[in-house]
């Protein structure tokens, strides 16, 4: 056996542990923040923020999945729980969790990007209008849903196992790992794709109306910023599925399983990365989260200044 199967390096994971102790209880705490606000102001009950609500749940649940059947599966007990009942699609669950998960944040991204474009550049649109007075059951519908579907070509692979107890890792059919990389190059790509035009025309669309920019059309610029912040990290993504697609693709078995191991960092980076955007460009939540970790009350005259509103504003402008 290739001795990159046998020893997989484990900094990766240790680099992971050290990522997910602050961000993790931080991203919690902005989830927190987000729903407190939604219960008092119409402004966090708008598409973007429903959007980016489901955005920061799919990314607390994947790293709460990923350290359970991941980072923490060689505890005792546990990876002897794993590795009797793995055929209960757990070693399946183990390996399609990642993909399921990645198509989850990409279709995030994207219904961000695609709102920040709509939004500012097309504001009083059909299309703008429709999507901006959706329910927001609607908007979470279409968010889990269009991601599940694209993922049901991953979830019903089962043919995976753990290769032993002493090293936990999963063996899956090469055609498996083949298409599943390929596929997610493909979709990470598209994903890349699409919200680098939309925020490249969004950028053409500014240089042209330079001259009539609100401050109402600032804050949803300032949103537009956090989405790209965001955007970056996806980049990381593509590359780490462009080297794991060639290896695939030629058949280098040993450095598919250091790709696999260097996995947690990219997957670290795509998920806790949206906390700190959050924090650092949205100036307007950033007041409210620092008052909620002093448990003081919501200032209403702060908090309300609504992107539905801004719709008028822009009117005047463009």
């Amino acid at each position: 056996m290739n001795k990159s199967m046998d020893n997989p390096p484990q900094w990766p994971l240790y680099v992971y542990y050290v990522m997910s102790v602050p961000s993790l209880p931080l991203y919690i705490f902005v989830l927190i923040c987000l729903l407190r606000l939604r219960y008092y102001s119409k402004t966090y009950n708008t598409t973007f923020y429903t959007i980016l609500l489901q955005h920061c749940i799919a990314d607390i649940i994947s790293m709460i999945v990923f350290t359970v059947i991941w980072g923490i599966r060689m505890l005792p007990g546990l990876k002897d729980f794993y590795f009797e009942y793995q055929k209960y699609y757990i070693a399946a669950f183990t390996y399609n969790s990642i993909y399921f998960f990645l198509y989850i944040r990409c279709a995030g991204i994207v219904f961000l990007s695609i709102h920040r474009y709509l939004v500012i550049s097309a504001p009083h649109s059909f299309l703008t209008m429709k999507i901006q007075e959706a329910p927001s059951y609607q908007i979470m519908l279409v968010y889990w849903v269009v991601p599940f579907l694209i993922s049901i070509v991953v979830l019903k692979d089962i043919d995976f196992e753990y290769d032993d107890i002493t090293t936990m890792e999963i063996v899956a059919p090469r055609p498996v790992i083949v298409r599943n990389t390929l596929m997610a190059l493909i979709v990470v790509a598209l994903t890349c794709f699409i919200c680098a035009a939309s925020y490249s025309a969004l950028w053409l669309f500014l240089k042209k109306h330079s001259s009539g920019i609100s401050k109402s059309l600032q804050r949803e610029m300032h949103l537009a910023f956090q989405v790209l912040a965001l955007l970056c990290a996806f980049f990381v993504m593509f590359a780490y599925y462009i080297f794991q697609n060639y290896f695939s693709q030629t058949r280098n078995t040993g450095p598919i399983y250091t790709m696999r191991a260097l996995y947690p960092i990219s997957n670290g980076i795509l998920s806790y990365i949206n906390p700190y955007c959050v924090l650092l460009l949205n100036r307007d939540f950033s007041k409210q989260f620092v008052r909620t970790l002093k448990c003081e009350k919501v200032r209403i005259s702060t908090v309300q200044v609504s992107t539905l509103n801004s719709q008028s504003v822009q009117r005047s402008h463009f």
